[in-house]
């Protein structure tokens, strides 16, 4: 039986504040596992709230400083830095006796114990992960005109996923991940790589393990599709810390509100005049939205109860404000 969880991480500067809310809410239902961060060009101001924050907090959190060299030549964005390729270096970077991690996107926050994840049986596949079916049906067109086959159906988000390092390591994925980028310079980047080189040794898990946000808040939202998440994961352009209207943007805050990286409420992305219309208007999509917002209000109303009954030293004695959020 695996008795340590081990979660790691990347990111810079940018996505710093952001790993210290994930941080915080993994440890928070996760008290024992261990951290890594792989550093990608931290400023030491940010870094040292970061590790000054986990002693006070007795979270097992390691640094480890990623040579941005190694991961020279290959394709970045405006959304992607070369922190989202760090992910290709765990099994390099960790020690051989980590036979196994669950890495989280920066941008993720878990609400719930992953132990039932961590435990997953994966045999010889490398990765487990969620169904990025959206970015899936976006990209597949592209990259079959680059002769790249991808099934959108089995098509894996890269924002949470289990890793098998004894594969990894055995079978030279992260290289071959690193010469497909190269290659083919793939629409999402190593997401795309790591599908390719996994795609016989990759098993598809429950949604609820990566609730990626772009399904609920983009062109593909409908209210059937909504389900209770343990991993909220902020892949849409409407992010929580820019906007307090998109779902779970209450938990979010809440989380980063515990961390050095303090922020206010942010502007709501639609005013409520405008919604207002579009309901009166009839369009479904806003129908659908406002399904969802009473939704993720409740979740989020019986999350703050369930932490602040915990009775976590760490945690308020009373009920957390939430922002009014979706």
């Amino acid at each position: 039986m695996l008795l340590i969880m081990i979660i790691v991480s990347a990111a810079d500067e940018r996505y710093a504040a952001h790993f210290a809310a994930m941080l915080h809410s993994a440890w928070t239902h996760n008290p024992a596992a261990e951290f890594f961060l792989l550093d990608c060009g931290i400023e030491p101001s940010s870094l040292a709230a970061l590790t000054t924050y986990a002693v006070k907090r007795a979270i097992h959190l390691k640094v480890v400083k990623v040579d941005i060299s190694l991961l020279h030549g290959l394709q970045t964005t405006k959304s992607w830095s070369i922190a989202t390729y760090a992910r290709l270096l765990i099994p390099d970077l960790l020690p051989d006796t980590v036979e196994r991690v669950l890495y989280l996107d920066a941008d993720c926050v878990v609400v719930s114990d992953l132990i039932a994840l961590w435990q997953t049986d994966m045999g010889e596949v490398a990765i487990a992960g969620v169904a990025d079916v959206a970015a899936g049906v976006l990209v597949a067109p592209v990259e079959r005109q680059n002769g790249i086959e991808i099934d959108e159906c089995e098509y894996v988000n890269g924002g949470v996923l289990l890793m098998n390092l004894i594969v990894w390591r055995r079978d030279k994925i992260a290289a071959a991940v690193t010469a497909f980028c190269k290659q083919c310079q793939p629409h999402f980047v190593d997401q795309t790589g790591i599908n390719a080189a996994c795609a016989r040794k990759s098993m598809l898990l429950s949604k609820e393990w990566n609730l990626q946000l772009f399904g609920i808040c983009g062109s593909f939202a409908r209210s059937e599709y909504w389900l209770s998440p343990r991993i909220v994961h902020c892949t849409a352009s409407q992010k929580p810390w820019d906007y307090s209207d998109v779902p779970f943007a209450s938990i979010y805050l809440y989380h980063r509100n515990q961390t050095p990286f303090v922020i206010k409420r942010p502007r709501p992305y639609r005013s409520p005049l405008r919604r207002m219309i579009n309901l009166l208007m009839g369009r479904r999509k806003y129908w659908h939205q406002l399904i969802i917002a009473r939704r993720s209000r409740a979740f989020a109303s019986a999350y703050f109860d369930r932490i602040a009954s915990s009775r976590k030293p760490t945690l308020p004695a009373t009920r957390p404000l939430s922002p009014r959020a979706c």
